[in-house]
């Protein structure tokens, strides 16, 4: 049993190190001036929930007499942090922040469902009950960065000059 609590512990500190690193990417898409203020308001009402999220995450390790892992979490703002220095000077940069935003937000989901269900299966059902929480937080952003797609990729097609 310790080995499998320990992998839901291992799990956990992955998901803290996740949402904070999305911190970062959020917060870039909520200072960018050459986004949609839909998109900048978005971003940072999700923002506000990422942390929320991070912070619901420590205190699950908390309760299992854990912490985060400052190694973790350091890797991830650090991936996070060159992924946007990737995109910062990219012509589409609005776009590939978009379509990252977007991917990032199946991957939270996939991790959350993975979380829950772990949880169920060692009776860690205050776990379970958080994670039930925070998937449909990250459904509602990836619904709404789907619908809005579209509208930025065609923001972007007509700011380019047109070809003589």
């Amino acid at each position: 049993m310790a080995n499998n609590l320990d992998t839901l512990i291992d799990w956990l500190r992955d998901a803290y190190a996740m949402e904070r690193g999305l911190e970062i990417a959020l917060r870039k898409q909520a200072d960018n001036d050459t986004l949609h203020a839909s998109v900048r308001e978005k971003a940072a009402v999700h923002l506000e929930e990422t942390r929320q999220h991070a912070e619901s995450v420590k205190a699950c390790l908390e309760s299992l007499g854990t912490d985060t892992s400052m190694i973790k979490t350091g890797i991830a703002e650090a991936a996070e942090t060159v992924k946007g220095l990737g995109t910062k000077f990219a012509q589409d940069e609005r776009v590939k922040d978009l379509l990252a935003a977007y991917a990032s937000e199946h991957f939270e989901i996939a991790c959350y469902q993975a979380l829950k269900a772990a949880a169920l299966e060692l009776g860690q059902h205050q776990i379970a009950a958080v994670c039930s929480r925070i998937i449909p937080d990250e459904e509602r952003m990836a619904a709404w960065l789907k619908d809005n797609l579209p509208t930025v990729v065609a923001s972007y097609i007509h700011s380019m000059p047109a070809e003589v």
